[in-house]
């Protein structure tokens, strides 16, 4: 419970989730500036800056910042905003190359316990009392669940929405799969983790971490080390759990359905339509291809329109809101990062390194099926996993090259 106040990953964690649900407007950003002024006063930012790349980034993200606030409407909103996500890489970094593994698995492990509260208090709030907890404007506040059919209900938590609440269940999957070392404290966890991803019914977190688990047999298989009678033996029993839980609880057929209704779902309608518009609309205005529309721009669009949901203000797709609002200079930049990231995680093959990577990876796989930087739970975690990969990346450079060259003897 201690890291809870003296892991600084753990405190943006919990400050994005206290920003959902709290009537304190600003605590979020609050919380950022008081970190990156503790990284002030420690020094770590000053020798940050004295790297020979960085004074670079530095210079490039103040010309970026400098376009998307001259293309916002709301200039204040649009700084604090784009300038939260650089800082949130730039703590990363900075805890990337200061701290040491015991810190990284410690954050996410806790991350980890987070998101198993979270589906117990599901269970407990939405499912046993029929209640639910509802943001509106600068407070919360209770409601009572009045659904014609409770099993098209989905569960939530105090993430505010199925969507980001399925997608933060499978992030915290794979770090219960990857760095939990009991057995039994493994299994539990990843039961009341799955039911739970299954009562979200987010179609868009299934494909994720059947993508991600198909990707980690292969690399298994590949593995000569690795015995495929053990592989068999581990996965049959879990097969056929979950499709004994699937077809005991009527969900089997729920699943299915759920798929199968893709092209009569108004969801679908209404996504593939925001598309549409939002592409027609970016391509209609050349003068801002390079830096975007600005912040919020994609929202105000939306809400100019009418696809299938009146007053539906989102694309529903990251990555397009992201090209619309800063342009081929943002979405380039983020597509940097991401590479960056992955490159320093592969080739350092180290295993933690290897699930930030993989942690960022959900986040942006997510980004194709809703807007994900309006959220700042995911949106804290993909910017610090890829900050921290790339500040440990960077410490291991360093050590090598204080090492110096090995020399050996003929």
């Amino acid at each position: 419970m201690l890291e809870l106040f003296t892991n600084e990953f753990t405190i943006l964690i919990f400050a994005a989730i206290l920003s959902v649900i709290s009537p304190v407007k600003g605590l979020f950003f609050s919380v950022l500036g008081l970190l990156v002024f503790k990284e002030v006063l420690s020094g770590r930012l000053y020798k940050v800056f004295l790297n020979n790349a960085i004074p670079i980034v530095v210079m490039g993200a103040m010309v970026f910042f400098s376009a998307i606030a001259f293309t916002s409407r709301s200039i204040n909103e649009s700084l604090l905003t784009v300038c939260s996500y650089f800082f949130c890489i730039l703590l990363g970094y900075i805890y990337g190359k200061a701290k040491n593994d015991d810190w990284v698995e410690s954050a996410l492990l806790m991350l980890r316990n987070v998101m198993v509260f979270a589906c117990l208090f599901s269970f407990v709030l939405e499912i046993a009392l029929g209640q639910r907890l509802v943001t509106n404007g600068s407070f919360s506040f209770l409601q009572t669940v009045t659904i014609d059919n409770p099993s098209m209900y989905r569960l939530r938590s105090f993430f505010g929405h199925a969507i980001v609440f399925g997608q933060m269940i499978v992030i915290a999957v794979v770090i219960n799969y990857k760095l939990e070392t009991c057995r039994m404290k493994r299994l539990l966890c990843s039961v009341v983790l799955l039911v739970a991803l299954l009562l979200t019914k987010s179609r868009s977190a299934w494909i994720i971490l059947i993508a991600l688990a198909s990707v980690y047999l292969i690399f298994r298989l590949k593995n000569p080390e690795y015995s495929k009678w053990n592989l068999i033996a581990l996965l049959v029993p879990a097969v056929l759990l979950l499709v004994f839980i699937l077809y005991k609880f009527g969900l089997f057929n729920f699943v299915a359905s759920r798929f199968g209704e893709l092209e009569t779902d108004v969801s679908y309608s209404q996504r593939s339509g925001a598309i549409a518009y939002i592409i027609h609309s970016f391509l209609s205005r050349p003068l801002f291809w390079l830096t975007g529309n600005g912040y919020g721009s994609s929202r105000m669009t939306m809400l100019g329109t009418t696809v299938e949901i009146s007053g539906f203000s989102t694309v529903d797709n990251g990555f397009l809101a992201m090209l619309y609002e800063y342009g081929f200079l943002g979405i380039c930049s983020f597509v940097f990062l991401l590479i960056s990231a992955g490159i320093g995680s592969f080739r350092s093959g180290c295993e933690l390194d290897q699930v930030l990577f993989s942690v960022s990876c959900i986040c942006c796989a997510e980004l194709m099926f809703y807007c994900e930087l309006g959220w700042w739970v995911p949106t804290v975690i993909l910017f610090v996993s890829c900050g921290l990969v790339l500040g440990r990346t960077s410490a291991r450079y360093s050590d090598l090259c204080e090492s110096g060259p090995i020399l050996i003897s003929e």
